[in-house]
């Protein structure tokens, strides 16, 4: 075989092995399906955190007595700090670890403020619903509706940051147990701060114990990370174990 024919052949091949270039309408029609995509993944899992944060706010004004007698002093009673709608909240954040395990951060992000979005409405809702039989009692006041609000959202996206900066070396736990005390640590120090500054309380107090209970949920929440690392693997382009 002459020199010309293998030329011939090799630019035969390399021409073969070229890709075929997509059109703008080929592109379009991708980019809308992907779009449709992520759209509905994210109101998928924001339909998985809005009912943790609905109930949240609808119980948040309910206290636990349930452990008030293993402590002595009054002032310390977790019923004067723990409520069931924190303690609900609590377990937001373990969820949307979860969530940027297997998609990433930014779409754990966006998960999460579709998710606010909609048990804001769904609250609003059921307060204009319930507005003729309330009392101005039975509402909490603007400055502890701000402080929870703004140190929960604050302190999940606190934990999908942490998480996504910590993932993919070192020990299983690493990232997941540093992510959430992260968010907790963010999430006690600006509600606590927020809503009880210069008060007659023992506010610090509460806020180290209601952060040794998230610490507390963190650690119990490690077996069930461990048990769906599997089934929860990483998309593409996101790392991590």
């Amino acid at each position: 075989m002459t020199g010309p024919e293998i030329t011939m052949e090799i630019s035969a091949a390399v021409e073969q092995r070229r890709p075929v270039r997509e059109t703008p309408a080929q592109r379009l029609a991708r980019d809308f399906a992907n779009f449709v995509k992520g759209f509905f993944r994210m109101l998928a899992l924001a339909g998985l955190l809005a009912p943790v944060l609905l109930f949240s706010f609808l119980t948040v004004d309910l206290p636990v007595r349930g452990f008030d007698r293993l402590f002595d002093l009054p002032a310390l009673k977790p019923s004067n700090w723990l409520s069931v709608g924190g303690f609900i909240m609590a377990w937001g954040a373990p969820l949307v670890v979860l969530f940027a395990r297997r998609f990433g951060g930014d779409e754990a992000s966006r998960a999460v403020t579709a998710a606010w979005g909609v048990a804001a409405v769904a609250t609003f809702a059921e307060l204009s619903y319930l507005a003729p039989v309330l009392e101005t009692s039975d509402f909490p006041s603007v400055r502890f509706v701000v402080a929870f609000v703004a140190s929960a959202m604050i302190g999940q996206y606190m934990a999908i940051g942490v998480y996504d900066v910590t993932r993919g070396g070192g020990k299983w736990w690493r990232a997941p147990l540093i992510a959430l005390l992260s968010g907790y640590a963010a999430h006690a120090l600006i509600y606590y701060i927020v809503a009880y500054w210069k008060a007659a309380a023992p506010w610090f107090n509460w806020m180290i114990s209601d952060f040794a209970v998230k610490a507390a949920c963190a650690v119990a929440f490690l077996p069930v990370y461990r048990f769906l690392q599997k089934a929860l693997r990483p998309t593409g382009g996101y790392g991590g174990r």
